[in-house]
């Protein structure tokens, strides 16, 4: 009788264990996922700033099409808040992918103490690794904008030059019209050394190697002047007529579609991901 006592008594041990392991699993499998979903809320949050900085990846390209009303200040100030916003953007990204990996930690970890609770958790880990890849793709966005910005101020800049070394030669002021001229050899070939940054195309390289020659041939022509060399000068002239052509021969619009060909799939990444993070 004792023995019967004591083993009803176990029993009940047990039976009173699982019942508490079941009930502080399906309170701590709560916890956990109400968690979870605070910090996906933070970063989803995020997803409409960071679809705004993607939509202006190719903005920077209307200073190449020949606008007359092109105002390289204007755009060397746009194109340095679209370099600052895609710094803050990558901050955050890191920020957000922090929170994730540590609420990943906790899912995984803790999966063993609930088992009724068991497939919420395994739900919101799923949607964690999609919102990780999804921020794993708009890192790489983030990071290779702030390479092609530094591209375009130094483009804007070298354009800023032409601008008023045009003005300068047609005034007359030869020796001021030099000096901007050095000013742009050097901005010319940092454009050159950054044209080559993440999703920016060959043809875009090529055309800025051909804007450094001009810069050159446009440099010998100029020092005739300044020796009186009219004889050099004509043949120099020849050579600048021959990059302006060179440089009008470049298709702009096909350049703009190889930079959207390099980003949509990293863009179309980013959304399918964050799509499934939220189903």
């Amino acid at each position: 009788m004792l023995r019967k006592r004591i083993e009803l008594i176990v029993l009940g041990i047990l039976i009173l264990g699982i019942i508490g392991y079941a009930g502080t699993g399906i309170v701590y499998s709560g916890a956990l996922v109400a968690n979870s979903e605070r910090t996906m809320n933070t970063v989803v949050s995020h997803q409409n700033s960071l679809n705004s900085s993607f939509t202006s990846i190719n903005s920077q390209l209307s200073a190449l099409g020949g606008d007359s009303t092109f105002n390289a200040q204007q755009a060397i100030t746009l194109v340095d808040k679209s370099v600052a916003n895609s710094e803050l953007a990558t901050r955050t990204i890191n920020q957000d992918d922090a929170s994730l990996s540590s609420v990943e930690s906790q899912l995984v970890q803790n999966r063993w103490l609930t088992a009724i609770g068991r497939g919420n958790l395994d739900r919101e880990s799923a949607r964690v690794v999609h919102a990780r890849k999804a921020l794993g793709a708009a890192r790489t966005i983030a990071s290779d904008q702030v390479l092609d910005g530094h591209f375009w101020h130094s483009l804007y800049t070298a354009l800023g030059d032409l601008d008023a070394l045009n003005k300068q030669s047609a005034g007359g002021d030869l020796t001021a019209a030099r000096s901007t001229l050095t000013t742009m050899q050097t901005d010319a070939q940092q454009a050159v050394q950054e044209s080559t940054s993440p999703g920016l195309p060959a043809d875009l390289h090529d055309l800025m190697v051909d804007l450094q020659s001009f810069v050159t041939d446009y440099g010998k022509q100029l020092d005739a002047q300044l020796a009186g060399d009219d004889a050099s000068v004509a043949q120099y002239q020849a050579g600048v007529n021959a990059d302006l052509t060179k440089l009008g021969a470049y298709d702009i619009d096909k350049i703009g579609k190889e930079i959207d060909a390099f980003y949509k799939p990293l863009i179309d990444q980013f959304n399918s991901e964050i799509a499934a993070a939220t189903a």
